[in-house]
């Protein structure tokens, strides 16, 4: 109802602004229908991932109006559709300009799930026998699908000039159906349950800009403001793992809480001399954020009640950033630039004590910083040569992170161009990243404290590493009517302090492009990519309560060190042809597009001659389809332009899409245990075949 109001809006106002002036008058634009009929088998949730194709006529709308002292713009597509778009835009030129736009778009990722819940969609889960039918035909069948509507507008003052005055509104809403993983218990291996979440989003976002614009000044004021809200923020939900107690009392998921956001924003920039220019960028902002707290958990066997120290959170986060960009290029020969950026957050949030019978928490605030700051330079040299270094500092320090508190990032940087030949040119370049960070062993407790294995571990993200980035390309044009891009790009990351954990990766990537144009009637185009990933990690397997944690010790049935080695092979391929069959009136166009992913994890155990535990071999615990999918597209489309204000073109598109990865691979909705498992069947086979045929009708005016 909502689009079809703005519809009607957006067209009143349109005639009304035509009616509205004497002077001349343009009006130009473009409306089109397309009627699509597609076939399409398998999961018609992923083919439609991020669209809404389905038989039906898809109508477009371009219009333009404007005379010597105003302009109006009008846009829709797919118009009814969960896809459709509208926007209209107008002003005075010089004087002031507006816009308002409304768009729709789904994020569909499962159709045809199935929950042992009924209430699906809603806040609270439950199922009516206990424990739940293992019969899947008996479950609750609906849909994993977000659909996002956006719609918003804005204003922007001109007229007074050099000052300017800016303001915008927009809202976005998310309602929907989106799969959570909750555990079955409170300890391991007490299985998991898959949660059908509502989800019902709505976030308003306020822009407020005022400023000046005269050489060689600028400046400008902000405000930025948003909210969030969620009208769902506790699911609750009958667990299987513990029958009686939710039966009464159900178990509670957390789901996003409502908060709010503002950001005040200074920007300036001056020209100086020395064709130099000086640029600032200041901010200060803070998030917010309450939530009541729960006061209980479910366990298999009871409710459990906690002391709090407070029974509401408050939380809050000011951040502040500073960013200062010199540039300058006094000679001819050389020009450069050097930077300092400052962000800094503070967080001011609640500190909550909960005491769990005889344990206690507190919950840790973590903050940072982060500086970066560099130079580059540029130096243009004999026989067409361009030579850039450069020099980046970053330094990033965390608050209430013990392991390692402080990443110090040195990356060197050079680039040579060369453009000697009319017909070439070419790059090389090198980057070295170097990062350091000082290692915080954990508090102990004693030998079997699971916090020993820490000592040995270094996590990927702040571990210190050596990185070395290689990259060459190749611009040709060896003909007028040819031209070849040729680039490659290898990089090497090693973590030399890590025992236990990330190890290594490297990576290499190819691309070719190329476009031909014979004649006036044949354009040739096409492009090739491939990217090869290797990824090393050297872990520990242990059991709870051992004192093994050291990965020198000598490997037992239990406790004994392993690797994996993950490789990626990613292709990418594409050719396509535009033959103009009679200039201006007939064109074909066919294109084919292939996609490819196929990757491998190598499992090894170290045990030296021990057996390998559970009936494994070092060849069946590999998993040889490691996130593995083919996307092929196919598609042709004949054009005819019958007069300059009228065209047709009818099209076919094939699109296949096939996912084999072992995750997914013998999917069970139900897996029996002590503990059972109840999942949903969300992303379980994403593979589908579509076959589209569709006739566009055009009228130009």
């Amino acid at each position: 109802m909502r689009s079809k109001i703005l519809i009607f809006v957006m067209i009143f106002s349109l005639a009304i602004f035509c009616s509205a002036f004497a002077q001349e008058r343009i009006l130009k634009g473009e409306i089109s229908a397309t009627g699509v009929a597609p076939k399409i088998e398998g999961e018609k949730a992923k083919f439609n991932e991020y669209r809404d194709i389905r038989d039906g006529v898809y109508v477009g709308v371009d219009t333009r109006y404007e005379t010597e002292r105003y302009y109006l713009d009008f846009k829709a597509e797919d118009i009814g559709y969960k896809t459709q778009k509208y926007g209209l835009s107008g002003g005075k030129w010089g004087s002031f300009k507006y816009n308002f736009d409304y768009d729709e778009i789904p994020h569909n990722y499962t159709y045809d799930a199935k929950s042992i819940y009924s209430g699906v969609g809603g806040a609270n889960l439950t199922y009516p026998t206990s424990p739940p039918s293992t019969n899947i035909s008996t479950w609750t069948t609906f849909d994993y699908s977000i659909q996002r509507t956006t719609y918003g507008g804005g204003f922007k003052l001109e007229m007074l000039k050099p000052f300017y005055f800016d303001v915008a509104f927009s809202e976005e809403k998310r309602k929907g159906v989106y799969p959570f993983a909750a555990a079955g218990g409170t300890s391991p291996g007490q299985g998991a349950i898959e949660l059908p979440a509502p989800i019902d989003f709505t976030t308003d976002n306020l822009k407020i800009e005022a400023g000046y614009v005269k050489n060689p000044l600028s400046l400008s004021v902000g405000y930025f403001y948003s909210t969030f809200r969620n009208e769902n923020i506790y699911l609750n939900f009958r667990n299987p793992s513990s029958p009686t107690i939710s039966a009464t009392t159900p178990d509670i998921f957390t789901l996003p809480p409502n908060n709010t956001d503002y950001k005040l924003e200074f920007k300036g920039a001056v020209k100086l001399p020395l064709n130099s220019k000086f640029n600032v960028n200041l901010s200060t902002g803070s998030t917010q954020s309450s939530v009541n707290l729960l006061n209980s958990y479910v366990t298999p066997t009871a409710l459990r009640v906690v002391t709090l120290s407070d029974s509401a959170f408050d939380g809050k986060i000011d951040t502040q950033s500073y960013d200062f960009l010199l540039t300058s290029s006094p000679v001819y020969l050389l020009n450069g630039k050097a930077f300092y950026k400052y962000y800094n957050t503070n967080n001011k949030s609640d500190h909550i004590t909960t005491t769990d019978g005889t344990a206690t928490f507190t919950n840790h605030l973590f903050d940072y910083r982060k500086v970066k700051y560099g130079a580059e330079l540029g130096f243009k040299l004999p026989a067409g040569f361009y030579l850039t270094p450069a020099y980046t500092h970053v330094q990033i320090k965390r608050a209430a992170r013990e392991d390692i508190p402080q990443n110090d990032d040195d990356i060197y940087g050079i680039d040579l161009k060369w453009s000697g030949l009319e017909f070439m040119v070419a790059k090389v370049g090198y980057e070295r990243l170097q990062r350091r960070g000082d290692f915080h062993g954990p508090d102990i407790t004693g030998p079997t404290d699971s916090a020993n294995i820490e000592q040995y571990q270094r996590r990927y993200d702040v571990a210190p590493k050596d990185q070395d980035t290689y990259k060459a390309s190749v611009d040709l044009f060896p003909i007028e009517r040819l031209s070849v891009n040729l680039g490659y790009k290898y990089k090497e990351t090693n973590y030399k302090e890590t025992i236990l954990g990330f190890r290594s990766a490297k990576r290499n990537e190819f691309n070719v492009d190329a476009d031909y144009l014979i004649g006036k009637r044949v354009r040739l185009f096409g492009f090739f990519d491939y990217e090869y990933v290797k990824l090393d990690q050297f872990q520990r397997q242990i059991p709870y309560g051992t004192t093994l944690f050291n990965p020198a010790n000598l490997p037992t049935s239990t406790a004994y060190n392993w690797t994996v080695t993950q490789t990626e092979n990613n292709y990418a391929y594409g050719l396509g042809t535009d033959i103009y069959i009679l200039l201006e009136k007939l064109t074909l166009k066919l294109q084919h597009n292939n996609y490819k992913s196929d990757g491998y994890a190598d499992y090894t155990y170290l045990l030296n001659s021990i057996p390998l535990p559970g009936g494994r071999t070092q060849d069946n615990i590999d998993i040889p389809n490691w996130g593995k999918y083919e996307t092929r597209h196919f598609s042709a489309k004949l054009i005819y332009n019958a007069t300059k204000f009228l065209s047709f073109s009818v099209g076919y598109v094939y699109e296949k899409f096939i996912a084999d990865d072992a995750q997914y691979n013998g999917y069970l909705y139900y897996s029996p245990a002590a503990y059972a498992t109840y999942l949903t069947g969300a992303y379980r086979d994403l593979s589908y075949e579509a076959n589209i045929v569709f006739v566009t009708a055009a009228f130009r005016f």
